[in-house]
């Protein structure tokens, strides 16, 4: 994705990105081409000028845009988080073609251009991306890894890497933190190591210094403190390096572009709102008894309670029962309607009222309930460092996890939001979302396994 740093130190080797890159000016300038000649039949009499004019800015976009939607990045996770990018950045370029047609006077272009070019875009390259695939798994091969962790963080770390594209990692060993004097002799046979539980800080580094002696990868999942530390900077006391933790509160200046840049998008986001919100309406209605507006107490910025809209997508009074409980995946208070506006995520539209209001941002971690908070806050202490910054609407655990991602796991993105947040980074977050919506499997409730691993406080 583009965010999860705990590798990027990593010498991975593989094709140079910069090539990479090269390859989707190329394949994306030969779209734009063979458009023009589909189009008008041929290139006679055609006036190159324009196309000359547009490429310059259209290579350059192409670059930015594909960085921030994470396709420069290491991938790890197989090609269709690759291909759903793809489809948002072609759309992203068709939307920059026209105004930059229009902005150096090519539009002498017919208007069929800009939508036969992403038409044979897209297949050009996703077959590309589909060669680097392959030839990247075969100059890498299958990674024999080694472990450490204990029984609940391994089992964690097992299923995710069980989820992972086929010969990716073969897991050769499990070490539990009380067993790490076994890792020099285990570490000659692999070729990469994931830490997944708390260690010790002096093993860590052992671990680590080994790792970079032998040439081998690591992979850490970061302890919550070290993800607040990812704002510390270093600086001295006389002679002697120390790291200063940088207070993690929002400035005035930050609240305030943040506030203008939550309501430019909001407002852009109004027009093309308000009739898809009037089709679900009469949707809603007509498919189940009970209010189209479903509204709910969540907890905000520095702890405040606000109220906050979303389209209903269970039966009427769908917790009298059970009291608040988390959505499953076979949830069977969730309405057919509600299904479908759970997986486009369309059922959150009314909440652009709440950013009008001031009570969500565009980007930022997703508001809880009041009674999961203390329950999580009991739990993990550091869950209440969310709420140093406004909620948001998106945010980066949603765009890099699940719906099913462990609280522990969305806490540590909302933690790094936190620590490191700008307006570019919700840039990225906001182009990210956009892949996001295509993917089912981001927006599907909790499996019954999932639920059972939840840890809740004794009480």
């Amino acid at each position: 994705m583009g965010f999860t740093n705990s590798g990027d130190h990593i010498k991975t080797g593989g094709i140079p990105r910069w090539l990479v890159a090269i390859v989707d000016i190329s394949l994306v300038t030969l779209g734009l081409y063979v458009a023009v000649i589909l189009v008008t039949g041929d290139l006679q009499g055609f006036q190159l000028e324009p196309l000359v004019l547009l490429l310059p800015l259209l290579s350059l976009v192409t670059v930015l845009l594909f960085n921030n939607l994470g396709l420069y990045s290491r991938q790890l996770s197989g090609m269709m988080p690759v291909i759903r990018s793809l489809i948002t950045g072609v759309i992203g370029l068709a939307l920059f073609s026209v105004i930059f047609a229009f902005w150096t006077r090519a539009f002498i272009f017919h208007q069929g251009v800009f939508l036969a070019a992403p038409a044979i875009q897209l297949p050009l390259l996703i077959g590309w991306r589909l060669l680097y695939w392959r030839l990247e798994f075969w100059i890498h091969g299958q990674k024999k890894l080694l472990v450490i962790g204990g029984t609940e963080e391994v089992e964690q770390a097992l299923e995710k890497i069980m989820c992972l594209p086929k010969g990716l990692f073969e897991v050769l060993k499990v070490i539990d933190p009380d067993q790490v004097d076994q890792f020099s002799e285990w570490l000659a046979r692999v070729d990469a190591v994931m830490v997944a539980g708390s260690l010790e800080l002096e093993t860590k580094n052992k671990v680590i210094r080994e790792c970079f002696d032998r040439n081998r990868e690591i992979f850490i999942v970061p302890d919550l403190y070290e993800i607040i530390l990812t704002r510390a900077m270093i600086t001295q006391i006389y002679d002697t390096p120390v790291v200063e933790c940088r207070d993690m509160q929002v400035t005035f200046g930050q609240l305030f572009t943040k506030r203008i840049f939550d309501l430019v998008v909001a407002l852009v986001m109004v027009v093309p709102a308000v009739p898809v919100l009037l089709i679900l309406s009469i949707l809603i209605k007509a498919t189940s008894p009970g209010p189209v507006i479903f509204a709910q107490e969540r907890v905000g910025f520095r702890n405040r309670i606000f109220t906050l809209y979303k389209l209903r997508t269970m039966v009427d009074d769908a917790e009298e029962q059970s009291g608040p409980v988390f959505s499953t995946e076979a949830d069977d208070r969730v309405t057919p309607v509600g299904r479908f506006m759970r997986a486009t995520r369309l059922d959150e539209l009314p909440q652009i009222y709440n950013v009008l209001r001031g009570d969500l941002s565009i980007v930022g971690p997703r508001p809880e309930r009041p009674y999961f908070v203390e329950i999580f806050q009991k739990v993990m202490p550091e869950y209440r460092l969310r709420h140093l910054v406004k909620p948001g609407i998106t945010g980066l655990a949603q765009v890099a996890g699940h719906y099913a991602t462990n609280t522990r796991d969305k806490l540590r993105y909302d933690l790094y939001y936190v620590s490191d947040h700008s307006l570019l980074m919700d840039f990225r977050i906001l182009m990210l979302t956009v892949p996001t919506l295509i993917n089912r499997e981001a927006a599907r409730g909790l499996s019954k396994e999932a639920e059972g691993r939840l840890t809740w406080p004794k009480s």
